[in-house]
């Protein structure tokens, strides 16, 4: 086929993919995250009521989701916002006579902006930067004695939210979506402790 006959359906091709990358979408995406908890908060709560030889540790890595809804205005910009369930990090101390349990968990709204590299017709990859506010709650809970440490705390934090990732278009109005995101920070040192929040997510948009 001549040149100038493919020049038409190139433009067509083009416009297409253009319009179809603006309008409205939601997203449902599965997250795996992984919580890296400050413990010294809960470490300061328990020596400054009287525990010696302190050791303590921490985890926190679940299977969580998220839910967003969002404007795509180009191909290279969108908006979106939402709600994140952080997930759970989980607190383990010893010390002389007794034994300590805490945890640290954090959900909250997002809203960020997506700047996005068209690399192929169905596929786009981006960077995304935002802020998240959520709300942070801590409990700590000492075996023995059962007094040393027993009580709850909340916040609600600001956050900045930084990631990155991948649309891979399935349909006409759907795309597979690949999130990697992550919040440091989440709650207050002198009352919830803090965590920071790495996050895999894999989910669908749909565009209408």
């Amino acid at each position: 086929m001549k040149l100038h006959k493919l020049a038409p359906m190139a433009l067509i091709a083009l416009t297409v993919t253009v319009a179809s990358a603006q309008g409205f979408y939601v997203l449902g995406e599965v997250t795996h995250s992984t919580a890296s908890l400050d413990g010294s908060s809960f470490d300061s709560q328990l020596t400054l009521n009287g525990a010696s030889s302190l050791s303590s540790s921490s985890n926190g890595n679940g299977n969580k989701w998220r839910l967003q809804g969002g404007y795509q205005f180009s191909p290279n910009l969108a908006v979106e916002g939402g709600y994140i369930d952080f997930g759970t990090a989980n607190y383990q101390a010893t010390y002389n006579g007794g034994i300590a349990q805490g945890q640290l968990k954090a959900g909250g709204l997002d809203a960020a902006a997506l700047f996005m590299l068209p690399l192929y017709s169905q596929v786009s990859v981006f960077g995304k930067a935002g802020i998240v506010t959520a709300k942070v709650q801590s409990s700590l809970v000492a075996g023995t004695p059962a007094d040393l440490a027993s009580g709850s705390a909340s916040a609600t934090v600001v956050r900045p939210l930084i990631g990155f990732g991948a649309n891979f278009n399935l349909t006409e109005k759907a795309d597979l979506r690949l999130d990697y995101d992550h919040v440091s920070g989440l709650g207050n040192s002198g009352t919830t402790g803090k965590m920071s929040v790495n996050m895999l997510s894999v989910g669908v948009a749909y565009r209408f």
